[in-house]
C-alpha cells in the first residue's frame, strides 16, 4: 500500500509576481470507517465484531467525557487528544473592564491529536508514496 499524492498549485510564498509555485499534497483514497475497523479487529483477534463495536463505542464515549472535562487523553503508543480554543486578541484595558466577559472573544474550538513519537517513526519507516496524475494549470 502507498499514499497517493498530487502536485497542486499553491500560494506564492514570496509574493513575487509571474512565478508559479507548486507543492505535493496527500490525496485521500477513501475512509476507513467504524464498520471496517470493527470487522478488521474481529478478524485479527478473538473478539467478535459486535464486541469490537461496543468497545470502540465506549472508547469514544470516555474520550468525549474526558475532553469535555478539560483533560487530555493519552493513548500509549498512539497519541494524545486535547481540546484547543481559538480566541481573538484583546487589550489589558479591556480585560480590566469589570463588564468585559473574556469568553465572548472565543471564536471556536478544535480537537487536537498529537501522535506519539513511536507512531510517527513507524509511519515514517513504512511510508511509500505514489504520484497520481494531477492537473497543473499555468
Amino acid at each position: 500500500m502507498s499514499v497517493n499524492y498530487a502536485v497542486k498549485k499553491c500560494k506564492n510564498p514570496n509574493g513575487i509576481q509571474g512565478t508559479n509555485y507548486y507543492s505535493c499534497r496527500a490525496i485521500k483514497t477513501n475512509d476507513y470507517d467504524f464498520e471496517e475497523l470493527s470487522e478488521d479487529i474481529s478478524l485479527a483477534t478473538t473478539v467478535t465484531k459486535p464486541d469490537a463495536q461496543a468497545v470502540l463505542g465506549v472508547i469514544k464515549l470516555f474520550i468525549t467525557k474526558a475532553l469535555l472535562a478539560g483533560r487530555a487523553v493519552v493513548l500509549e503508543d498512539l497519541g494524545r487528544f486535547q481540546i484547543s480554543i481559538q480566541s481573538k486578541c484583546f487589550t489589558k484595558d479591556l480585560l480590566d473592564d469589570k463588564e468585559f466577559v473574556p469568553s465572548t472573544m472565543i471564536k471556536g474550538h478544535r480537537i487536537l491529536f498529537r501522535p506519539e513519537a513511536k507512531l510517527k517513526k513507524e509511519i515514517a519507516s513504512k511510508l511509500s508514496l505514489n504520484r497520481i496524475a494531477s492537473e497543473v494549470k499555468e
